[in-house]
């Protein structure tokens, strides 16, 4: 069983046991039922059994449903002009132009010693997507020139495998800079279901809509870890904004007291977004 679910049935018993206290506030130990056969009454727990029933059925189909993956690339960049036009003549080439990855380069900001200069995110609605993207590039003449480019101009320092979990909070909608601030925070996860509950509980709390998600690492080497954390801002006076409300918020404090002992940050870095291709 993914991580998705167990943390979404985790929040589907506290929605239960949340509804449980409603109906039997002040003493009421029934509530009516109208149904076009017949009215009578059913006790609470029926009731709740019935709709939780649809919600973990609306939940599990959700959190089965493919989501988004790709590999994210920190690189280290002697002539960033040269990194953008490449990518730039690859999109436009006639291999770019049947491409339906997304491809965000970004600038790091702060990464601690990390010799990273810049990262370069490339995504895909699904495996499938992702395997059609690899046919289409093998053997391609527009391929090669990209990868020779990239050769010339950037070092590799690491390259990780992510998928999108479910696990989200804010809107995207709310981000409208062509270079909006991203926090990465990379963690090994001891407890995975524990701690997606702990997130969605802290992050339910807060004020701010500013876009976040979690997501699940693979295929990165050695790294120790298993999955992480996107926190995204217009610019960095939003992404302090937010930091100076988790100080201040006490459901931060229970967050951070409930997970010390199942994650360790591994890596934590700030990047602004210099360009993207696809949608």
């Amino acid at each position: 069983m993914s991580w998705d679910i167990k943390s979404l049935a985790q929040s589907l018993v506290c929605k239960v046991f949340t509804t449980v206290r409603l109906l039997t506030a002040g003493g009421n130990s029934s509530i009516l039922v109208s149904t076009k056969n017949n009215n009578k009454k059913e006790t609470p727990m029926k009731r709740i059994i019935f709709a939780a029933s649809m919600l973990l059925l609306a939940l599990t189909q959700s959190a089965l449903a493919e989501t988004r993956m790709g590999i994210y690339y920190q690189i280290n960049v002697n002539d960033p002009a040269a990194v953008v036009a490449a990518l730039e003549k690859y999109r436009n080439s006639s291999t770019g132009k049947k491409s339906t990855a997304v491809v965000t380069l970004s600038q790091m900001l702060s990464n601690g010693t990390n010799p990273a200069t810049h990262s370069l995110s490339v995504s895909y609605a699904s495996s499938a997507e992702m395997d059609a993207a690899r046919a289409l590039n093998q053997g391609s003449k527009d391929w090669a020139t990209l990868q020779g480019a990239m050769r010339k101009s950037a070092t590799q320092v690491s390259q990780t495998m992510f998928r999108l979990t479910n696990i989200t909070a804010g809107s995207s909608d709310v981000i409208t800079s062509a270079n909006p601030v991203t926090r990465f925070i990379l963690m090994n996860v001891e407890d995975p279901a524990s701690y997606a509950a702990a997130w969605t509980k802290m992050m339910s709390s807060r004020e701010s809509n500013l876009p976040s998600n979690v997501f699940q690492t693979m295929g990165n080497g050695t790294a120790a870890t298993t999955h992480g954390v996107a926190i995204s801002a217009n610019n960095m006076a939003e992404m302090t904004a937010l930091f100076e409300e988790n100080q201040n918020n006490p459901a931060w404090a229970e967050f951070l007291r409930s997970v010390k002992d199942i994650r360790t940050v591994e890596d934590d870095s700030f990047v602004i977004q210099l360009k993207s291709w696809g949608s």
